[in-house]
């Protein structure tokens, strides 16, 4: 029987994953849920060294003598302490050693508590990595426990050997042991281009069955033509569709603008879209649906990540593999490997394509929509594009631009301390016209950027001034927060025309489409001086405009079920639950 604390349950399962078998354990009172899980386990091999000084030695040398990693194991206070000279002597000769620290409740540092000690990071800059296992309660604690639990054996041996470490609390249930299987883990594999093209080749047969692929691409990487080449030749020969927004840089075929689905449909009406592959590559994007859409679908797919710094970045909570390469290299690999061309119906790019498609782009009312779909018309080709975050990045997600438009966004860490700063950069580091598309508070917030001596006539900057957060107005509303608009939308009333002519730029503003529209004719044009539009509108009816048009697009079935969901809520609230038993039962009785 094993423990019936979770996160012992996944490093018991998790060591036997990875064939980590021989266990070097020391006596104690907190590792007994550890201790004893291990040793009911006939797939291990145990050791007991009663001093904790000398036990990693002694784990070393069975290490040394198998090649093979070996787990340590031992109580929580000193005892850890007592691992620290083996740790540094198995990190400056490169063994691969888990250390295996059961720990009491870390609420209770630093309050007297019995054997609490900080044990977190306790082996400094001599373990190649230190990871810390709360009691789980929740289904993203399970999946956090999972994941860095991984995450520590894959580094024991990523880029060279070396000891790592992995701090568990045990609190409670330190003697209940009526467990009588352990969960189903998933490991995660690491491929790097050193392997053995055999390995490499493994995957091609998991690609020619997968009937539908799902790549992810998200920004910073750049495309070289010989890579939208590869790219192509891959679409051409996998049953798959690539997901990307204008920050992915990427436009080629088998390519599909997937945002406007993925925030509009809903997760009820993406249900036909469930890939059996993901495969990812880049940083961050920016939409808020897509990533909860695969978290809550991740058991239906495997992911592969391609990542150059073999890191475990495991979005979709269903990361299976990670092939630490560039994506150069990865898409090149498949290109050129795939076996003779089979049946390619590309059903799943259809299905994507036909979805995007049916998405109406009507011809909106003057505010931030109209904005963003006349500048996407003017943006010449060559140019830049820098997207301040929110709802600036999301506007002109609905509009097409030419391919040759580099896009930027700060969606790394989605603050809005630094968009202007960053666009000024962008602009001074090319002769082509260099577009930002900023909201007022972001602008506001970096106004000293404008005032940058390098900025240059290839500047042309467009402040979308609603008075504050519209963000906030259409993820809330003033229905639900009456008070909105004076703290979490930072209501007000500035402008930044004296600011902006007092730097030199030529100011412009736009209240109208009338105005809008005479104006972004100059703007594509060359000039003397960086050019600055300020355009007006009302934050609240921006908001209910994105709100509208994201209705009007949602599929039947999508709208059928908030209906029912608003039923079945306006229900609950009136009826009591004894009331609610009763219905139930009528409508079982008739169907």
């Amino acid at each position: 029987m094993y423990s019936i604390i979770k996160s012992v349950q996944l490093l018991v399962a998790l060591l036997k994953e990875y064939d980590i078998k021989h266990v070097v354990m020391s006596p104690g009172g907190s590792n007994i849920p550890i201790v004893h899980s291990i040793e009911v386990d006939p797939f291990f091999e145990c050791y007991s060294v009663v001093d904790e000084r000398s036990a990693v030695y002694f784990g070393m040398g069975i290490a040394q003598a198998k090649n093979v990693p070996v787990a340590c194991v031992c109580t929580s206070g000193t005892a850890v302490s007592n691992f620290l000279a083996g740790i540094t002597e198995a990190y400056y000769r490169n063994v691969p050693i888990v250390a295996i620290t059961a720990d009491k409740n870390q609420l209770f540092l630093n309050q007297i508590e019995t054997q609490k000690i900080d044990q977190t990071n306790i082996f400094g800059t001599v373990c190649k990595k230190s990871v810390d296992l709360p009691i789980i309660n929740t289904d993203d604690e399970y999946w956090y426990c999972e994941r860095v639990i991984s995450e520590a054996l894959l580094e024991m041996s990523h880029h060279g050997f070396g000891p790592v470490h992995i701090n568990i609390s045990t609190i409670g249930n330190t003697s209940t042991y009526c467990q009588t299987n352990l969960p189903s883990v998933k490991s995660i594999r690491l491929v790097d281009r050193g392997a053995d093209v055999s390995v490499w080749r493994e995957y091609i047969n998991w690609l020619k069955k997968a009937e539908k692929i799902l790549v992810v691409v998200g920004q910073d990487i750049v495309f070289t033509d010989r890579d939208i080449k590869n790219i192509e030749g891959f679409f051409e020969k996998y049953n798959c569709a690539f997901s990307v927004e204008h920050m992915s840089n990427l436009k080629c075929a088998g390519t599909l603008l997937t945002y406007a689905v993925t925030e509009i449909y809903g997760n009820n009406a993406l249900a036909e879209f469930v890939p059996d592959l993901v495969i990812s590559c880049g940083n961050n994007i920016a939409s808020y649906e897509l990533k909860p859409f695969l978290r809550q679908n991740h058991k239906a797919f495997k992911h592969w990540s391609i990542d150059e710094g073999g890191r475990v970045r495991d979005v979709f909570q269903g990361l299976t593999d990670i092939f630490e390469c560039s994506a150069s290299y990865f898409f090149e690999f498949f290109n050129n490997n795939a076996p003779t061309l089979a049946d390619n119906n590309k059903k799943y790019y259809f299905e994507w394509k036909q979805a995007v498609d049916r998405i109406v782009i009507p011809e909106f009312k003057f505010s931030n929509f109209y904005v963003a779909q006349q500048l996407a018309k003017i943006i010449p080709p060559n140019a830049i594009l820098h997207l301040a975050i929110l709802n600036s990045t999301r506007i002109m997600q609905f509009f097409n631009i030419d391919k040759s438009i580099r896009v930027f966004s700060n969606l790394g860490a989605l603050g809005i301390d630094g968009c202007l700063s960053t666009f000024m950069g962008q602009a001074v580091s090319t002769s082509e016209l260099a577009f930002c598309l900023i909201g007022d508070l972001s602008f506001f917030y970096d106004m000293n950027a404008v005032g940058i001596g390098q900025a240059c006539n290839n500047v042309r900057i467009v402040l979308l001034n609603n008075g504050g957060g519209s963000e906030f107005h259409f993820f809330m509303g003033r229905q639900k927060i009456p008070t909105i608009d004076k703290y979490i939308c930072a209501e007000h009333k500035k402008s930044a025309k004296g600011w902006v002519e007092s730097l030199g730029y030529k100011y412009y503003s736009a209240s109208s489409k009338a105005e809008l529209d005479e104006i972004l004719s100059v703007f594509k044009l060359p000039s003397l001086e960086p050019l600055f539009l300020e355009v007006f509108s009302e934050m609240e009816k921006d908001a209910n405009l994105t709100k509208t048009f994201y209705q009007m697009n949602k599929p039947a079935s999508e709208k059928v079920h908030n209906v029912k969901t608003a039923i079945k809520t306006a229900l609950k609230s009136m009826l009591t639950e004894k009331q609610i038993a009763e219905i139930k039962r009528f409508i079982n009785k008739n169907e």
